[in-house]
This record gives structure tokens, C-alpha cells and sequence, in this order.
């Protein structure tokens, strides 16, 4: 256990030295996240995680507007993700609008040698065990013959096994073809759809995160249906279960217009190679457009803006367990939420 530490932790210097980054061109637009909080007469406390300066992105012009809330800015210790931490210890007398603006110069990008990234952390599974090591994702490698020396096949292996969608009911837009189809069979347990509308049910009713959504790699390999955070757990599972330290990156995709609103959060993954750097993969996007399934391993657009790395998160006088953090987490208040982005 001693040698692997001080092996991760000299690789971790070797990677502040490096200075060798696969960049493309750029995008620059202005960021907006907005909260509403609505009146309360108890101690409200607010959290939200707030874009960093890193080797693919430039953070500039940052404004917050809090009204009569009192607002710190904090470093989360485990991945150095920055939030702010925001109370009203008299709760609110009004409905409040929260308002966070900042520029964003974000590039497209391969290969990237990031500073200050100890690369140990990634090749653990997480403490809520929700991106697990070892068990089945051993069975899964030998079965199918994946390999350290071939991540290709291993981004092509969760690809091939997973199906885009988020169908919490027979309403749903995703219970309907083209996303899923009636007499399809999903995941290792080949499951119908109606299945995994069942699962999602069950989870909301019981609190848990079988399901979709949630970034746990046993559901993704077991039922095959999810979003961008079942395809990249289930990928980083695989990957840290052959020594492969692969990260988890949460944000918002951009959508290619001059200014709009943001539906909702997008993540991504990428994976360590000794020398060579962090390799990005978008497995999620490369399954709703085959065209790009080349271009989305080892490469990701300048189209989306990294909020916060990692997962199982600590937040300063939050008591529950953060598994990823994107959207605001409030106490002593009901919120909304929104996003939107406008070209520079």
C-alpha cells in the first residue's frame, strides 16, 4: 500500500511539470446560474458549485448577486471543485434571486497534463459506493477480453451496452422509440422497458439509486439504460478495476446557438495514461450521434463548461452525502433553478 502511494504521489508531480496539452479551437460565451428561493422563516442555507480557471477553460468576470444573503466562497478539499456557501440566518422575508455570471473561454481538447491533479484519488472506487471496483467488472473484463493496453475497446464495450434514456413513466418521451422499444431487452439482466420505469418508481419511493440517473455503474451494467452519468460510472468502474484512474467532470453542454437556456446538466469522463496525460471521453453524446463515436474518444467540443470534478464530495456544515454537485443544494427553503448562456 506504501509503494502504490508513493507511486501516485510521484506521479502526481510528474504531472505538474508537464506543460504538453492537445488543444483545439475556442468558444467564449457568458454563463449565467440563477436560483430563487422562496420566502422562509427559518435559517436557510445554500450551496452551489461555481466554475475554476483550468488548462481547457479561462473563468473570468465573475459576478454574484445575493441580495440580503451572506455568500463565501469555498474550495472543496478532495477534488479542489470551488462553491459558494450562502446563509440567511433570519431566514427570508421575500422571495430572493440569486444570480451567478461569469465569462467562459473553453476549449476543445485531447489529451490534457492538468496541474495539481493527484491522480490517486481516481483509482479508488467512490465511499458510496456507487463507482465500485473489482466484483462484477472483473467478470466483465475477462469475459470480454478488455484491456489496460486498449481503452478503445473498453469506451466501445459501455457504448455497445448502453441505451440513452430517462423513462419515469409510459408517458415519458423515453419509454417511446426511438430511445427504447417495446419488445427490446436492456443491460447484463435484459430487462424490458417497462423494468426499468418499475426501477425508477421504486427508487423514488425508497430513496434509492438503482436507477438511472444516479452515476451507479452496477445499475448501468445491469439494466443499460441511463444518462450521461450511468455511461461514465459504469466507464470509470471498468477502467479503475484495471488501474486505469479515471475521473468523473460535471457541467452544462452549450447548444450551438448565439444566447438560450440550458435544460439541465451534462458529464463526461476521462482517463490517465502514464506520460501522455487525461484522455476525455463523452460516451453519452457519442450514443446519440453514431457519427461521432471516433471524434467523442480522446476528444471533447468546446461546446459545455466544467463546474465541478469527482465525486462523493464534502461540503463545508453539509450533512448528506453529495454523490456529484451541479445543481444547488438548499436547506430551509423550496428553490428553482435555471441556466443560460449568451455568446461574447
Amino acid at each position: 500500500m506504501y509503494f502504490r502511494w508513493f507511486f501516485y504521489f510521484s506521479l502526481y508531480f510528474l504531472i505538474g511539470c508537464s506543460d504538453t496539452n492537445d488543444l483545439g479551437s475556442s468558444r467564449e460565451f457568458e454563463f449565467t446560474y440563477q436560483i430563487v428561493l422562496d420566502q422562509s422563516k427559518d435559517i436557510v442555507e445554500l450551496w452551489f458549485p461555481v466554475p475554476q480557471s483550468n488548462e481547457v477553460q479561462l473563468i473570468s468576470n465573475e459576478k454574484l448577486i445575493h441580495g440580503d444573503l451572506n455568500c463565501e466562497k469555498l474550495s472543496e478539499s478532495t477534488h479542489g471543485n470551488h462553491y459558494y456557501y450562502c446563509t440567511g440566518k433570519n431566514g427570508l422575508k421575500d422571495s430572493t434571486i440569486l444570480t451567478y455570471i461569469c465569462h467562459v473561454k473553453r476549449n476543445e481538447h485531447g489529451a490534457i497534463n492538468y496541474d495539481n491533479v493527484i491522480t490517486y484519488n481516481y483509482d479508488k472506487g467512490t465511499n458510496h459506493i456507487t463507482v465500485p471496483e473489482g466484483a462484477i467488472f472483473d467478470n466483465i473484463i475477462k469475459k470480454n477480453s478488455l484491456s489496460k493496453d486498449d481503452m478503445r475497446a473498453v469506451y466501445d464495450y459501455v457504448l455497445n451496452g448502453m441505451h440513452y434514456g430517462k423513462p419515469k413513466s409510459e408517458e415519458s418521451e423515453y419509454y417511446k422509440d426511438p430511445w427504447l422499444s417495446e419488445n427490446g431487452k436492456y443491460g447484463l439482466k435484459e430487462v424490458s422497458r417497462d423494468e426499468v420505469v418499475s426501477l425508477y418508481q421504486e427508487a423514488i419511493d425508497n430513496g434509492g439509486d438503482y436507477t438511472f440517473g444516479n452515476g451507479n455503474s452496477v445499475y448501468a451494467c445491469d439494466i443499460g439504460v441511463g444518462n450521461c452519468t450511468d455511461y461514465h460510472s459504469y466507464f470509470m468502474s471498468l477502467s479503475r478495476t484495471m488501474d486505469i484512474p479515471a475521473r468523473f467532470h460535471m457541467g452544462f453542454s452549450i447548444p450551438n446557438g448565439v444566447s438560450g437556456k440550458i435544460g439541465g446538466y451534462h458529464c463526461w469522463a476521462d482517463y490517465y495514461i502514464e506520460n501522455e496525460g487525461w484522455y476525455p471521453v463523452d460516451i453519452s453524446e457519442a450514443d446519440k450521434d453514431s457519427k461521432k463515436k471516433d471524434y467523442f474518444f480522446g476528444t471533447v467540443n468546446y461546446n459545455r463548461v466544467e463546474f465541478s470534478t469527482g465525486r462523493d464530495l464534502e461540503l463545508y456544515n453539509y450533512k448528506k452525502h453529495v454523490n456529484f454537485f451541479i445543481y444547488p443544494l438548499v436547506e430551509g427553503t423550496t428553490f428553482t433553478k435555471s441556466f443560460s448562456y449568451t455568446n461574447i
